[in-house]
């Protein structure tokens, strides 16, 4: 694996990780957020067919998602630094 995909694997996995929990830790805010966006921008009946029927539980779900896909990128960068070096 070339370095070009190795550093950038580590450093935006982390970001990726850390945005991931926190999205479970403010997942109740984050989705009231999101509702209210909505409804500003498409009215109050669009934002209760979309929004309105996400849970705050269903948001943690994604924000624990989103964790796992930050380790994995994390997970590969170390990986290609086990490869670059021979171990």
């Amino acid at each position: 694996m070339p370095i070009e995909t190795i550093l950038p694997n580590l450093i935006v996995g982390v970001g990726v990780f850390l945005s991931g929990i926190a999205t479970v830790w403010k997942r109740k805010p984050l989705n009231e957020l999101m509702y209210r966006s909505q409804k500003r921008m498409f009215g109050e009946k669009a934002a209760s067919v979309s929004a309105g029927r996400q849970t705050p539980f269903m948001m943690g779900v994604v924000g624990v998602l989103i964790a796992g896909l930050g380790l994995a990128m994390f997970a590969f960068g170390i990986v290609g630094i086990m490869q670059m070096v021979g171990a």
